[in-house]
């Protein structure tokens, strides 16, 4: 039988790369193009893929299903690829949809939510992996023991972040759930708070009620997470089992969560213990270290603790997994400490990569990263994310940025948007500029302009001492590539 060819536009994003791969392993004739070539597209290359550079509808000869991205026509409706596919009968499908697919007749394992899905997705995926259980995982970002940002596995048990954007999540139909909070995103797409909530309540009413797997239904959620309150006031008539993790005096749910943080400490490292409610066999007096920093990364590791004891994971093997667990790529990844010769001086720095891009996400990193390395300088170089996330979140971005002393403010980064006029960057530091953490104290902020620019400017301000977070979803991260680059260790 001929295999299916499937081709792949924009075949060097994160998840789809990732779809691109495990449909070449099951047996598909795989093609892509994208805009521009990249470590990703490389990578697939090496992998046997053949992938041409630009669009066009002569990549359509002989194939059966034209795979996309959701941001291909929401950027442009009009695309001539997806218009002659269309025009030729090709069935066009996003790359959830394919996911979705796959993952038929698979014990699925999901982790949504607003903030944490990519890190405890890894997390849960380690701790399958150590517990022998081989699984399948895709994971929106690179999982250094992976080598990549996802994994094949022989076993039922799948692995996924599930994105809400766009209703991707709905293609999935997960036995298992993980909601890691909740609060409104994604302007660009939902109308209202109310519509962000439905897409959640909907994502969880198509679980996997039918198989026949020794998990039963669950959903697991933060309960710190006044959404995630709000999500299950929605689901009072839902038949599956629900499940809460919170920080110790920290749920909303007006009960102590199934499993709490105890004895937290967030100043120079990070750690605590667990406290079930099940009368689970889960050692309380076992203090948990971790090499990532924050609260928040606590929330997150108990997330996946939690779904990693639903499947039942022994205690110790959960432990040595987050304690192992040293982050993905672009989450709170250190890519440089120690001496840095940089316009022949030696300097003393920190530099870490960061995906934060909604407010709340930004506040947490900072506040994270100030309390595990106290004293150092913080500066906090952020490139505002599409037009229409930085109108929308306008005054809550204005709170941000206050445990930072010096702050780089880029230019916006459109992703699947167009630039309407309505809103700069320059906008967002005028506004902050007026807030008391810049006005009444030493703290400064700037407009840095390009991803060049930024770079020259971090470059000219950084001196020993000085721990620089480098944030944002879109292509922020190459002022680090560029600062390496350019730079020698010393």
């Amino acid at each position: 039988m001929k295999q299916p060819h499937l081709h792949f536009m924009g075949i060097g994003g994160q998840g789809i790369s990732a779809v691109a791969q495990m449909a070449l392993v099951g047996g598909n004739h795989v093609t892509g193009c994208d805009q521009r070539e990249s470590a990703t597209v490389k990578a697939l290359r090496q992998a046997g893929i053949a992938i041409q550079i630009g669009h066009s509808s002569e990549h359509l000869e002989g194939v059966d299903s034209l795979i996309i991205s959701p941001a291909v026509p929401a950027l442009d409706p009009h695309n001539p690829e997806v218009l002659a596919a269309r025009e030729r009968g090709i069935q066009v499908l996003t790359w959830q949809e394919l996911l979705g697919t796959l993952m038929r007749d698979k014990c699925v394992l999901s982790v949504s939510g607003v903030h944490g899905k990519g890190t405890t997705t890894s997390m849960l995926s380690l701790m399958l992996v150590d517990a022998q259980l081989d699984p399948t995982c895709v994971i929106g970002a690179v999982v250094p023991r992976f080598g990549a940002n996802y994994r094949l596995g022989e076993s039922p048990y799948f692995v996924n972040e599930a994105d809400e954007f766009n209703h991707n999540f709905w293609h999935y139909h997960p036995r298992l759930i993980v909601v890691t909070s909740i609060e409104f995103e994604h302007p660009e797409f939902f109308a209202d708070y109310e519509a962000f909530l439905a897409a959640f309540e909907h994502f969880i009413r198509g679980m996997d009620f039918t198989s026949d797997w020794p998990l039963p239904p669950t959903l697991i959620l933060n309960a710190g997470s006044a959404g995630c309150l709000d999500l299950q006031a929605r689901l009072h008539d839902w038949p599956g089992r629900i499940l809460t993790y919170a920080l110790e005096g920290h749920s909303v749910f007006g009960e102590p969560a199934t499993f709490e943080a105890t004895d937290i400490r967030l100043d120079g490292e990070t750690s605590f213990r667990v406290k079930s409610q099940t009368g689970a066999n889960f050692p309380e007096e076992l203090t948990i270290q971790l090499q990532v920093p924050g609260a928040y990364n606590i929330e997150n590791a108990l997330a996946a603790l939690t779904a990693a004891h639903c499947i039942g994971i022994a205690a110790e093997t959960i432990v040595q997994a987050l304690e192992s667990f040293g982050g993905t790529r672009r989450r709170f990844e250190i890519r440089q400490q120690g001496p840095l010769q940089i316009d022949g001086k030696v300097l003393d720095v920190m530099l870490v990569d960061d995906y934060a891009h909604h407010p709340t996400a930004i506040a947490a990193t900072l506040n994270a990263t100030r309390r595990r390395y106290p004293g150092q300088r913080l500066i906090a170089v952020y490139q505002p994310h599409m037009y229409s996330r930085t109108k929308t979140f306008l005054n809550q971005f204005l709170e941000a940025f206050d445990e930072a002393d010096l702050v780089f403010i880029a230019d916006i980064f459109p992703a699947r948007e167009r630039d309407t006029g309505l809103i700069h960057a320059r906008d967002l530091v005028q506004a902050l500029a007026q807030r008391p953490h810049f006005t009444q104290g030493d703290a400064q902020i700037l407009h840095s302009g390009s991803v060049e620019e930024t770079t020259r400017l971090l470059r000219q301000n950084l001196r020993s001492g000085d721990l620089a977070v480098i944030m944002g979803a879109g292509d922020i991260y190459t002022v680090t590539e560029l600062l390496l680059h350019d730079t020698k260790q010393a």
